[in-house]
């Protein structure tokens, strides 16, 4: 975030990102800046530019993190996976749900620590594909206050 903000003084957003499949981790933020000029206040995609991190400016990976989510991966490929179906096993989901839990505690924790100095900026984690609405609504409720999670709870329809 202070690399960021070294060239960024208006990050309204901030989120970790990871992919579907557990393998990687990713800090992804906003600016105003660029997200007016994306889209027009006035637009039907106001809401899908503001709060999907796909289309967000600013991307970080956490590469060695990465790597060590893929390795466990390979290394438990026969428990994840039914080899039969290619299906994602329970043993999978349970894993990704530690994941998730591991990444709100580090947003709780980064917020914890950055409230102070920048109580405005919104914090979020997502899976693409994996978190449904509820769920999103639900981890965002806890990182934020309530006028955003209103905001972001009313217009979640428009971007997942």
């Amino acid at each position: 975030l202070q690399n960021w903000l070294a060239d960024n003084d208006d990050i309204y957003i901030l989120s970790l990102d990871g992919a579907t499949w557990a393998d990687t981790i990713v800090m992804i933020a906003n600016t105003d800046s660029y997200f007016y000029e994306q889209v027009d206040e006035d637009s039907d995609d106001f809401w899908y530019y503001k709060y999907c991190e796909d289309e967000w400016e600013l991307f970080e990976a956490f590469e060695e993190i990465s790597g060590s989510m893929r390795g466990y991966l390979e290394e438990n490929k026969a428990a994840f996976t039914n080899l039969q179906t290619s299906e994602y096993t329970e043993a999978f989901e349970s894993h990704c749900a530690k994941i998730i839990e591991s990444c709100l505690n580090a947003a709780l924790r980064f917020g914890e620590n950055v409230r102070a100095d920048f109580p405005d900026l919104m914090l979020n984690v997502n899976v693409r594909e994996y978190l449904d609405g509820e769920e999103r609504e639900e981890i965002f409720a806890k990182l934020n206050n309530e006028s955003s999670l209103r905001e972001y709870a009313e217009h979640i329809d428009e971007f997942i």
